[in-house]
């Protein structure tokens, strides 16, 4: 059976699923900061993700060796995680700044060629690769995104369990 339709709905859900991602990063700031929401939806703003990742980053190890979590600078197992959100951003980034156009594959399914265009001031010239997005293609990247959702959601809860401890 041949795809009639282009994978524009995993594209979609990529894009939407790395909101997620962004919204719960700034989410935790807020938490973790536990002040006015106010004031730090007004400084990460104006923010870029990376930038919020990076002061995120700081921010937990400083509250997780107050409340000693760890005494490592920084955080290990969160450090891991905001690079690897760090590289998710760079991929959504790629995939939001690209051309696109319909490609019919030799079976008959519909699919998109990407062709991002990047300029290499250093060469004097454009760079322009090419990535095919066949159907399904960005399913596994986006299931990376949901389990580094729910690793965000956990660090939440630790703060939550130090903040509020059972009695």
């Amino acid at each position: 059976m041949t795809n009639r339709e282009p994978p524009l709905r995993d594209l979609g859900e990529f894009l939407v699923v790395f909101q997620a991602i962004e919204a719960a990063v700034t989410d935790l700031i807020e938490f973790v900061v536990d002040g006015d929401p106010e004031y730090v939806h007004a400084l990460t703003a104006e923010l870029e993700f990376s930038s919020k990742l990076r002061a995120l980053d700081v921010i937990f190890t400083r509250w997780a060796r107050i409340h000693r979590v760890t005494e490592a600078s920084p955080h290990p197992e969160f450090h891991r995680l905001m690079g690897k959100l760090l590289e998710l951003a760079n991929r959504r980034n790629e995939i939001v700044h690209s051309f696109y156009n319909l490609l019919i594959t030799v079976d008959g399914e519909l699919a998109l060629t990407r062709r991002p265009t990047r300029l290499r001031p250093s060469k004097g010239e454009r760079h322009d690769p090419v990535e095919d997005i066949l159907p399904g293609a960005l399913v596994l990247e986006t299931q990376e995104m949901r389990a580094k959702l729910r690793e965000l959601a956990l660090f939440r809860q630790l703060v939550l369990d130090i903040r509020y401890p059972p009695t």
